[in-house]
Order: structure tokens, then C-alpha cells, then sequence
């Protein structure tokens, strides 16, 4: 009798989760789990119900007996380490995957998801190695060799990475298909195959989250007639926006009226490009335009490659005096340690306040901090709150940030708008560089890029492994010159 009332008041649950009652169902759903605790299908909808109710935890730990009463349960499996690794963190999700694994060792999700996460965590053997198992079993997983592709990438295997991408594209799968281009693209960039790379790179406005065109206006041409009003829109991030500011010219020495639309963070010094007539941000009305055309398109466009030509091409458009604290004779170097926390490779790209310590301690230096976000409050809290100047207030916008930048004789920064924007203001630049997820535009190796002649790279050579490069930037700063060698690419 137990087992059919179970059963009823199992329905019932199920029925009030997919109304939207939730914590209705989690009770049901309880009180029918009491009833058969050995019944692995109703502690998997409990399961499902907690999950709804935001109660992740208890989740993980319904779906941790049901696979445990049901190993051949693979959903219970595959949510459970979702949950976990939301929960508990990478590790114990590893570990759960290692468990399903053994039960289900072809199933699709499991080892796609744990290969991400593998790659996620730096292990990058062990994604490999998944990825090899996951697409043996589906060879026509196109997401399974894009993934691939970006593992290889990450191990500097750019020809293993090249061919996972282009098995990717044959496979014509039409939810991948666009991505597969995208990443595609990014792996030519990077290797300096600039014409096929920047072809390639126009498959980023077919993406999911492409921004479409934000003013009516037919797209540019060559074919439009010199003095044709064109908008130039940023259609990337603020970063992309200040690499490619310096087309402009192009477009104005062809004799076109150039507006450009950028964030609006952007707007006044966007209007310091060259050819730039107008600068205008998302919130601004749509003005009449005879055409328009993405910012990040201008490159495939106009067919040119990065030679570090017509740097500087911004300015600053305001003066902002450091803090007097200062010091006489002092060098002035700034510092960002940290990027866009939504930014897709930020736990890679970006760094802790604490991981330059050995910099922080060096006399003869004053230094300023251009962090935001959450940097003034780490640096507040941090042994050198009282050393390290905080600017953050008078950075309103990026003219601001270029105002300081112009006071500074040097600035350190991770991968992120700031560095890109000392390197079209052609002030000097030293730039970390992650281990994993580098930025195309940096290259592959070296300490230059002809992006920004005035900047340095530094980069990691093991995951999470910032050390070595303090040590670096440190004996360099502490070497008998008046001011840090800035590298050339002439």
C-alpha cells in the first residue's frame, strides 16, 4: 500500500514542479521519498524539484543516492556533478565525473562536461585525454572538436588544433558551425595569418549573441561615394574598440564622414581617433547615416595587417595631476591587476593584488593603482593600502584613464581595455599574458607585438604561476636605467 500511495503522491509532485511550485513539490516529493527511500526514480525528482528551489546543495546530495541506488541512472550522474561542482567546487566535480565515468564511460555529456572542466582547472592532459575517449565514440559531435581544438590551441598544438576546428566546420552542424569559424579564426590570428584569420573572423557576427547592426543603414562599401556619412560600430568588447580606432584614418582618407559608436565609457576619447567627426554610445538617438559598418570588420575589409603604423592614434582629451604624495624623483608606474570578471578566461587572465608583492616593496618606485571593480577594496584591505595610491575615482571614463596614463612612466597590467589602451596612446606598456586563453592579438611567443610597439609581454609558462614574472618585472625595475626598457618592433 505504501509504494502506491508513494506513487500517487510522486505524481502529484511532479505535477505541482512543472506548474512552477516548487517548494509544494520539494515537499511532496519528500514525503514520497519517506515513504520508498529505495525508489531511485522519485529521490531523482526530489532532486530536480530542490534544484528548482535553489536548495543546490541538497540536490547534489538526492541525486548522490539515487545514483547510488541506480548507477545506470545516467541523468542522476550527469546533475550531480553539475550541482557538485556549483556546490563544492572543480575538485569534487572532478572526482564524481571519475565515478559516473566508470559506469557510463562513452556516455556523450559526461565526458564533455568533464573534459571542460578539466580544461577549466588547467588540466589540460586530462581534457585531452577526454576529449580523445568522448569523440572515438562520437565522431560527429562538432562542439566535442571545437572543444578539442581549444585544448590543443592551449598546449601550443596549432595544427592539431586547426584540424579539430576544420573537422568541426565539415561536420556543418548548424548550432556549432558559426563557432567553429569563430574559434577558427582566433587560431589564424594568433599565428599572424592575418588575410585567411580576419576572413574567418567575420563568422562572429553570425554567433548566437551577435549585436546587430544598432542604426538602420545599409552596410559599407567601397562602392559608396567619398563624402558618404559611414557609422563605424564597436561590435566587441571596449578592448577590440581601442585596437581598432586607428582604421578610422583609412576611412577618412577615403573621404568618408566618419561617426563611430562605441560604450559609453568610450565616447570622448573615441572622438581623438583620426577621421573621427562624431563619437556616440548605445543610449545616444540614431542619426541618418548613408552607411554602416562593424568596427572589427574594418581589417577584413580594407585588407590590412598589424604593422605598427600611425601609433599613437588616441589622446588624451582632459589633464588629471597625480596625487602629490607622489614623491620627487620617484618613478610613477601604475598597476591593473584584473580584468572583466564575466570576461569568459578571467580566472585565468586576471590576477591577485598580492601575486606582485615582490614589486610593491621596491623603493625609489610610487606606486598607483587603476584597478576598479573590486580593486579598490582588495587593495584597501591589503598590507599596501597605504602605498599603493588609489586612483580609482578619478577614472570616470577612458579619456580619464588616459589623462593618467599620460602622468605615468610606466604601466603593468594583465590583458585587459587598459593595456590596449597604453599601446594606442604609445605610452610604455608591460603586459602578463595567462598560460591558457592568451589573446590572439598577442602572438604565440615573443615579448612584442606589432599591435603596440610601445608594449612589453610577459607571459606565464605554467597555469596560475604569476612568480615568476614578479620576479622578472622586479629585476628589471631594480636594473641601474633611469626608466624600464620598452621593446621595439623595428
Amino acid at each position: 500500500m505504501s509504494e502506491e500511495v508513494a506513487d500517487a503522491i510522486h505524481l502529484q509532485g511532479v505535477q505541482r514542479l512543472a506548474q512552477g511550485d516548487h517548494e509544494t513539490a520539494v515537499t511532496l516529493l519528500q514525503r514520497a521519498r519517506a515513504l520508498v527511500p529505495e525508489r531511485s526514480d522519485i529521490v531523482y525528482d526530489h532532486g530536480v524539484a530542490l534544484l528548482a528551489a535553489g536548495r543546490v546543495s541538497e540536490a547534489a546530495e538526492a541525486w548522490r543516492q539515487a545514483a547510488g541506488l541506480s548507477p545506470d541512472r545516467v541523468h542522476a550522474w550527469r546533475n550531480l556533478a553539475l550541482a557538485v561542482a556549483q556546490s563544492a567546487g572543480s575538485n569534487s566535480a572532478l572526482n564524481v565525473y571519475r565515478q559516473a565515468l566508470a559506469y557510463h564511460p562513452e556516455d556523450r555529456d559526461l565526458l564533455y562536461n568533464y573534459s571542460n572542466l578539466c580544461f577549466r582547472s588547467g588540466d589540460l592532459d586530462g581534457a585531452a585525454a577526454a576529449q580523445t575517449r568522448l569523440l572515438q565514440a562520437h565522431p560527429q559531435f562538432a562542439a566535442g572538436w571545437i572543444n578539442a581544438g581549444m585544448t590543443c590551441k592551449a598546449a601550443g598544438h596549432f595544427e592539431q588544433a586547426e584540424r579539430c576546428y576544420r573537422q568541426a566546420i565539415l561536420l556543418d552542424d548548424e548550432a556549432s558551425s558559426a563557432l567553429a569559424h569563430f574559434n577558427l579564426a582566433n587560431l589564424l590570428l594568433q599565428q599572424g595569418r592575418w588575410v585567411e584569420g580576419f576572413a574567418e573572423y567575420e563568422w562572429r557576427l553570425r554567433l548566437p549573441n551577435a549585436s546587430p547592426p544598432p542604426w538602420p543603414a545599409p552596410t559599407w562599401s567601397t562602392e559608396h561615394p567619398a563624402g558618404s556619412s559611414v557609422l563605424v560600430w564597436n561590435d566587441q568588447g571596449i578592448g577590440d574598440a581601442i585596437q581598432y580606432l586607428r582604421l578610422t584614418a583609412r576611412l577618412a582618407d577615403r573621404g568618408y564622414r566618419v561617426l563611430v559608436l562605441v560604450q559609453d565609457q568610450l565616447k570622448s576619447l573615441a572622438v581623438s581617433a583620426p577621421g573621427v567627426e562624431r563619437a556616440f554610445g548605445p543610449s545616444d538617438p540614431p542619426q541618418a547615416v548613408d552607411a554602416q559598418v562593424p568596427l572589427c570588420s574594418l581589417p577584413h575589409i580594407l585588407g590590412v595587417v598589424p604593422d605598427g603604423y600611425n601609433v599613437p592614434y588616441l589622446r588624451a582629451t582632459k589633464k588629471i595631476s597625480l596625487p602629490a604624495a607622489a614623491g620627487g624623483g620617484h618613478r610613477r608606474v601604475g598597476l591593473v591587476w584584473a580584468g572583466n570578471p564575466a570576461h569568459a578566461n578571467d580566472a585565468n587572465r586576471s590576477m591577485h593584488l598580492a601575486d606582485l608583492h615582490p614589486l610593491l616593496d621596491l623603493r625609489g618606485i610610487t606606486w598607483f593603482s587603476l584597478q576598479l571593480g573590486e580593486g579598490p577594496s582588495e587593495l584597501a584591505a591589503s598590507p599596501w593600502a597605504g602605498r599603493v595610491h588609489d586612483l580609482s575615482r578619478l577614472l570616470t571614463d577612458f579619456s580619464a584613464t588616459a589623462a593618467v596614463m599620460s602622468e605615468l612612466d610606466l604601466l603593468i597590467s594583465v590583458d585587459t581595455a587598459a593595456a590596449h589602451l597604453a599601446g594606442a596612446l604609445g605610452h610604455p606598456a608591460w603586459v602578463l599574458l595567462p598560460a591558457i586563453g592568451s589573446d590572439w592579438r598577442w602572438g604565440v611567443s615573443g615579448e612584442t607585438t606589432a599591435w603596440y610597439p610601445s608594449v612589453r609581454l610577459f607571459r606565464q609558462r605554467q597555469v596560475g604561476a604569476w612568480a615568476p614574472i614578479a620576479a622578472e618585472m622586479t629585476a628589471l625595475l631594480t636594473a641601474p636605467r633611469d626608466l624600464p626598457e620598452t621593446p621595439r618592433t623595428s
